[in-house]
Parts: structure tokens; sequence; C-alpha cells
């Protein structure tokens, strides 16, 4: 007897239940990083009789962790939003989704590491170029997570339209090809390597507005 296809060997309630599963533990790898990108960031210890001449100076020493946390945070949090707006959309599931999705997680989960690179050693090539790898990582895989869900309309509703399938498929790709562009930046100049990062927000809004004028 020939085998059926993975996503059609659920029934409706077993496949809601399966995405919720899915979406649930995305949730929270997402939070368990996003609280992990704040353990980087601790108050300097100071002598209290000290702390009056010392502490603002100090403080200032932490600004490139903070801003990594901050940068970091973000990102995350758009991830968030993305990820829940494609599944939405997903209402089957396959291994293919389930591993993509586990692909995605596990670059999320080296975001606290590859933060805390960037915040300890933001004049080094290194810090920005692997903060930057990983960034566009998350990018990619999730993006692939959507156009293996998406192509054909696989395990999507069967009712979105192919002009949102596109746009969606250009939003996920922007942000990872603007960090990916920006390692060759990086490993001449870190500061510009970052500046360049500024660019993906921009570059993702026009993307998918050309892409909904088709």
């Amino acid at each position: 007897m020939p085998s059926r296809s993975t996503e059609t060997e659920h029934s409706p309630a077993q496949s809601e239940l399966g995405l919720e599963r899915i979406v649930f533990f995305s949730d929270a790898v997402m939070a368990i990083a996003i609280t992990l990108l704040a353990v980087d960031v601790r108050v300097p210890e100071i002598a209290a009789t000290a702390a009056r001449a010392e502490l603002p100076a100090r403080l200032a020493e932490l600004s490139p962790r903070i801003m990594s946390f901050v940068i970091s945070f973000v990102v995350i949090g758009i991830y968030w939003m993305s990820h829940h707006r494609y599944f939405s959309f997903i209402k089957r599931f396959d291994f293919g989704l389930m591993a993509l999705n586990l692909l995605f997680l596990m670059f999320i989960a080296a975001m606290p590491f590859v933060a805390s690179l960037l915040g300890q050693y933001p004049s080094l090539p290194i810090g920005v170029v692997g903060y930057a790898a990983d960034v566009a990582a998350i990018g990619f895989s999730l993006g692939a997570l959507w156009w293996h869900a998406s192509r054909s309309h696989r395990l999507i509703d069967k009712s979105l339209d192919a002009r949102t399938i596109r746009a969606m498929n250009l939003r996920a790709l922007g942000a990872p090809v603007i960090f990916l562009a920006s390692i060759p930046v990086g490993l001449v100049n870190p500061f510009w390597g970052m500046v360049v990062w500024w660019v993906s927000p921009l570059v993702v809004f026009v993307a998918a507005r050309l892409a909904t004028r088709r």
C-alpha cells in the first residue's frame, strides 16, 4: 500500500494540537533566550565608599553590553512576532516543518552567546561577524520554514493568495540578506558593519511593499 504524506496522517484536531505544541515550545525557547540576554548585564560591584566616584565610569563601560542587549531583544522580539504571523497561516505540520522550526530555535538559543560576544568585544571583527552570522541564520531558517509550508499551499490555508505568500517570502529574506552582507564590512570595520544592520528594517519594508504591488 502506498504511504501517505506525513501531513495527511493527522486529523484536524491532531494537527491543531500538534501546531499548538510547536508554537508553545517555540515561545518558551524564545522567552528563555530573551531572559538570558539580561544575565550578561550586571551591576558593577564597587565598595560603598568609592561608588559615588567610580559608578558613572563603570556604568559607561557597560554601554556596549547594554547596546547588545537592546539590539538582541529587538531582534528576538521581531522574530517572535514573525513566527506567530507565519504560524497563523499554517494549518498542518510535517517532519520537515518541525525540523526547520528546531533549526530556527537552535539559532535563537545561540543569541545570548553571540550577544555577549558582541557586548564584550564590539571593536573586534569576531564580535560583529559572529552576531551577524547568527541573525542571518535565524532569518534564513525561518524563511526556509515558511517556504516549505507555503510551497503549493502544502501546509498553509488554501485560501491564502499568492501575493501575500510572495510578500512574506521577501519579508523573511530581507533582514538576513542585510546581516549577511554586513559580514565582509564588519571584517574590515566593525563599526560600519553594525551600521549596515540599521538598513535592514528599511529593506524589509520596501521589499514587502514592492511584492504587494505586483
